[in-house]
């Protein structure tokens, strides 16, 4: 059987058909010819058609996949956020308790989001799981958002408390003004200059070398820095809320009235001035109108209040 090669070029492009077609179809009836044309036309539509199809359904496979894939990194991801949210409550509460504020219920921070939903939204849902997923995870995200905005407002107003807190406590007395040894307790004693028994001992003594640094015990402001008699070279700071501390026996200061200082900041050395058997601090808490044991006002271990 003998074939006869036609080509057939498409309109506005370079890609051509060729085709090898029976001779005895020329040869046929004219309206037989006609019929094979039309069937090889429509082959060729069909090949071209198959081919376009085929193209564009591996190109959607693969954007779903990847789209998939992102979707399950957004739901790591918001998993994570979710679970971290979580852990930020609990340390929220737990700092709530320990400066005796109200619990937050943490129901209330379960905000929901987005109102009803359309009856045409829920069809599209349930007929395609990529645009359920898609749709859960908004939901999930504004979710997250509404409930991370509602913590950091309260960390703020818990921030706030705490700043405030730590400003008052700065000034409370909490610290051993320097280092030594306890040579003499608070409370009636024997006077080891005058021999006096019974005699009040409004403060303690603290032992150490002369010129050992003595510091702050608080922040506050310098009241006294004078020689005295009886103190020696003595310092006396208000801190505030009807609450000062004295320093005698120094053998110089380093500070003067009306100076503002820091807990930790030296204000003198140890010596032996005044009316003193020996290089040591003494120190004064005073509550109002009377002195307190300052051993009430000191941290185990150097700590101090902040």
């Amino acid at each position: 059987m003998n074939f006869v090669k036609t080509t057939i070029h498409f309109q506005n492009s370079s890609s051509s058909l060729t085709l090898h077609v029976p001779e005895f179809i020329f040869r046929a009836p004219r309206w037989c010819a006609v019929f094979a044309v039309i069937g090889l036309l429509m082959l060729a539509f069909q090949l071209i058609f198959t081919t376009i199809h085929d193209s564009l359904l591996e190109h959607g496979l693969s954007d779903r996949l990847e789209l998939n894939e992102q979707l399950s990194q957004i739901e790591g991801t918001m998993e994570y956020l979710s679970g971290t949210s979580a852990d930020f409550f609990r340390d929220e509460q737990r700092l709530h308790a320990k400066f005796g504020l109200p619990l937050e219920d943490e129901s209330s921070r379960e905000l929901g989001s987005g109102g009803l939903t359309d009856p045409d939204s829920l069809l599209l849902r349930g007929s395609s799981p990529v645009y359920e997923r898609t749709s859960l995870a908004r939901e999930e995200a504004e979710r997250l958002q509404n409930k991370i905005e509602n913590n950091g407002a309260s960390f703020s107003t818990l921030t706030e408390y705490i700043n405030q807190k730590q400003s008052h406590l700065r000034y409370i007395p909490s610290i051993a003004p320097t280092n030594g040894h306890y040579a003499s307790a608070f409370g009636p004693r024997l006077h080891p200059v005058t021999g006096e028994v019974g005699k009040m001992h409004q403060g303690i003594d603290i032992s150490n070398d002369r010129w050992t640094p003595i510091f702050a015990a608080a922040d506050g402001v310098v009241d006294v820095a004078q020689l005295s008699t009886t103190f020696g070279n003595y310092v006396t700071i208000n801190h505030g809320n009807n609450i000062k501390t004295r320093y005698g026996h120094m053998q110089m200061s380093t500070v003067k009235p009306g100076q503002f200082v820091r807990r930790y900041q030296l204000i003198g050395y140890m010596g032996n001035t005044g009316r003193s058997v020996g290089p040591h601090l003494h120190y004064e808490v005073w509550v109002g109108s009377g002195p307190v044991n300052p051993l009430t006002y000191i941290l185990p271990n150097d700590h101090s209040v902040e």
